[in-house]
């Protein structure tokens, strides 16, 4: 009698021990419903015409970027920009377009290196000459295993996935103006990803002195927090941690009374699920990345066009992490605690403060981001 009491026991231990990792952990760390459902989705384009509307593309020589471009392809103005030349994509969209006797759009090429702030800022100057910009769709990012530094002084993949792709965001704030052809307030959306979850844990105290943000990349190799692997999901999730601070001060400002210098936009955040691609190849060579990626992977159209739909929404979603065909992602369980918007703040203040420092024209959009 007393085996089976103990093993009774230690069977509804093992059983409360699952249904907590399931309700609290899993959560928290590894939502794999959410790739699941990712994984077996196969989103279509809801927008049936961009017809007379301008979409500009950061990352558009990437797999999500390109893939996107081409859904674009019936936009009277499409604007590629990456590092590297776009000049073949330019072409393999005008050639889909002559075969299929439509109207090819004016495509614009331009160059950025998102590791210096200066062609950020260069950048910002080239958009300020669009004359309407209705969908801005901001793909640009890396993955690396190995530890490198900007010119800038940050971790590349928070130099490129975060600090440089919150300053081009905020550069083309001003720019967004809807088309005669669009109804609908023009649309920024920045990009997502799951590898927020299993990074979260790593995000450190925000009641250490000094730069919180220099905290969270330092170089440390005796942190697990501080190994490599976790710096691409910490740089999105500081992404993510801007885009509701920004879309959340957006509405502050147009609700307080003599803030109309600042065009009603929609910000978004745009979730397309693991594919296998150039920038994710790097996961082959880890175990837990690689089964991660495994598990939840499908072709890159898919996540492209999840992209494309996510940029394409109205004003109801503003705020929003959009996945599959328009669909609201609730936001992270950390990000909604009283830490997390703790957080949130720490890094829109030291964010403010680093891209204030280095480019100075910077400051103006902040100012319109100040609700009275």
């Amino acid at each position: 009698m007393a085996v089976l009491s103990w093993l009774a026991i230690l069977v509804a231990v093992v059983l409360v021990t699952i249904g907590a990792v399931y309700q609290f952990v899993l959560p928290e760390l590894f939502p794999f419903w959410i790739l699941k459902a990712q994984k077996h989705s196969k989103p279509h384009v809801v927008m049936q015409s961009y017809a007379g509307r301008t979409v500009l593309i950061t990352g558009a020589h990437g797999a999500f970027g390109s893939r996107a471009a081409k859904l674009f392809k019936d936009a009277d103005t499409l604007v590629l920009i990456d590092l590297l030349d776009c000049t073949a994509l330019k072409e393999a969209i005008e050639a889909e377009c002559d075969a299929e006797s439509k109207s090819r759009p004016t495509i614009i090429a331009w160059t950025v290196n998102m590791m210096s702030y200066a062609s950020c800022a260069e950048l910002g100057s080239k958009i300020k000459t669009l004359r309407s910009l209705d969908h801005a769709l901001l793909t640009a990012g890396i993955l690396s295993f190995g530890r490198r530094e900007s010119p800038e002084g940050w971790e590349t993949s928070m130099q490129i996935n975060y600090l440089s792709t919150a300053l081009v965001a905020l550069l083309i704030l001003p720019a967004l103006k809807s088309s005669p052809s669009n109804p609908n307030p023009p649309v920024l959306t920045l990009t997502t990803s799951f590898g927020i979850y299993p990074a979260s844990p790593t995000m450190s105290n925000t009641s250490r002195s000094g730069s919180y943000l220099k905290h969270i990349t330092r170089k440390d190799r005796f942190s697990i927090a501080q190994m490599q692997e976790h710096m691409y999901g910490k740089s999105k999730i500081c992404l993510l941690y801007f885009a509701r601070e920004l879309a959340a001060r957006i509405t502050a400002a147009q609700q307080a009374n003599g803030k109309t210098d600042l065009p009603v936009v929609t910000i978004t955040s745009g979730d397309p699920g693991p594919a296998w691609t150039a920038l994710t190849q790097p996961n082959q060579e880890k175990l837990v990345p690689r089964l991660i990626q495994n598990y939840g992977s499908r072709d890159p159209q898919y996540g492209a066009t999840s992209l494309v739909n996510s940029v394409s929404v109205g004003a109801k979603y503003h705020g929003s992490i959009l996945t599959d065909n328009m669909k609201s992602l609730p936001h992270p369980s950390f990000m909604e605690r009283g830490s997390g918007h703790r957080y949130q703040q720490r890094v829109w203040d030291e964010t403010r403060q680093e891209l204030e420092a280095n480019v100075p024209d910077i400051k103006a959009v902040y100012a319109t981001l100040e609700a009275c």
